[in-house]
């Protein structure tokens, strides 16, 4: 009796981590591993030169039609706004993805850096990467553009105020990345 009790548990022990590893095996890896590829490349799962289809999927929300001065260039914001600002915006150019600009705390810059991180924090995040430009519109303010490790034409662009204090930033592909007035 005791042996069929101690053959019962041994078959009982192999079933379990058998299991186990075919439960480990059959889980599909998750949303995230899949699309969230370079933020150089593009947002989330839309690469810059995606339709406005992919950029809709790729945001997973609302999104309002901001208009632009023709057909060749376009705005989509998110919807609802955020009260102080227009929280994220994607840029289309002749139909295709080309930038994005974020306007809030809620989303982070390559390497952590958000609305709100310092013109410091620029320098010391990318050293030897960006290059510095006074702003087109307000004076004491600065444009980071920084040109990213990865091989890509794309540039991400911070946009930091007199005090040194980043109010916005933006990722796109040139010449799109470097229009100082969105689409207007």
């Amino acid at each position: 009796m005791t042996s069929i009790l101690a053959l019962s548990a041994c078959s009982d022990a192999d079933k379990t981590p058998a299991k186990t590893a075919s439960a480990a095996q059959s889980s599909p890896p998750k949303l995230q591993e899949i699309v969230d590829l370079s933020p150089f490349a593009g947002f989330a799962s839309a690469r810059f030169g995606a339709d406005e289809a992919a950029v809709r999927a790729a945001w997973k929300g609302a999104l309002r039609d901001g208009g632009g001065t023709s057909d060749s260039c376009r705005q989509l914001f998110q919807d609802p706004r955020p009260a102080n600002d227009f929280g994220i915006s994607f840029m289309l150019e002749n139909g295709a993805f080309v930038r994005y600009d974020v306007a809030s705390r809620e989303r982070k810059a390559p390497r952590g850096l958000q609305v709100g991180s310092s013109a410091q924090q620029i320098r010391a995040t990318f050293p030897g990467h960006y290059e510095e430009q006074p702003n087109k519109y307000d004076e004491g303010a600065r444009d980071f553009i920084v040109k990213p490790y990865a091989d890509t034409e794309a540039r991400l662009i911070f946009q930091v105020d007199k005090d040194g204090i980043v109010t916005r930033w933006r990722i796109g592909m040139p010449p799109a990345v470097f229009y100082v007035e969105d689409c207007s």
